[in-house]
């Protein structure tokens, strides 16, 4: 799942070794992880000079399910609900910016960081820095974590593009 969302969060081809080093999985199994989801349809692989490498196979008609349905089962989406989930003061989480522009299929380079804004009328960002630790520490990516009261006006726009992980009252 890792190695799926490494790949297909990302507009550029990446080498096995590249996918190794973002994913901390040895350089052996990714090697054979590729070879399986390239049989699969999955990837597409090709050489540039000494190096193998691999982007995600667009031409299959379940490209764009197949990459939303990743954020949601096996990427950063799942480690967020859980954060956020049992926090008393918080009434919804969801993930915006250039992270979630990938999720919805705008291209462009993969997301340096997560943007996630968390709505609450009682808690603050440095009363949840400790969650946005625990997101950096699970799936190595920067996260910059927003807190906004309920009736915030700029939710409605954030909102619009963003990927919602959680609601609750």
């Amino acid at each position: 799942m890792r190695l799926l969302a490494e790949i297909f969060y990302g507009d550029e081809a990446v080498s096995g070794s590249e996918l190794a080093r973002r994913t901390g999985i040895p350089q052996q199994t990714v090697a054979r992880e590729l070879s399986r989801l390239e049989e699969a349809g999955l990837i597409t692989t090709k050489r540039i000079g000494t190096a193998k490498v691999v982007s995600p196979d667009r031409r299959q008609p379940y490209h764009q399910a197949l990459r939303q349905l990743l954020g949601y089962v096996g990427g950063v989406i799942p480690v967020v609900r859980t954060t956020y989930e049992n926090v008393a003061g918080v009434r919804e989480v969801f993930i915006f910016g250039s992270w979630a522009r990938r999720f919805h299929g705008e291209p462009g380079p993969p997301p340096n960081d997560v943007d996630i804004a968390v709505v609450s009328d009682t808690l603050s960002r440095f009363d949840l820095a400790e969650h946005r630790m625990a997101i950096e520490r699970a799936t190595g990516m920067t996260v910059d974590q927003f807190v906004f009261a309920s009736e915030s006006e700029r939710l409605p726009d954030l909102r619009e593009g963003g990927v919602p992980v959680l609601r609750q009252s």
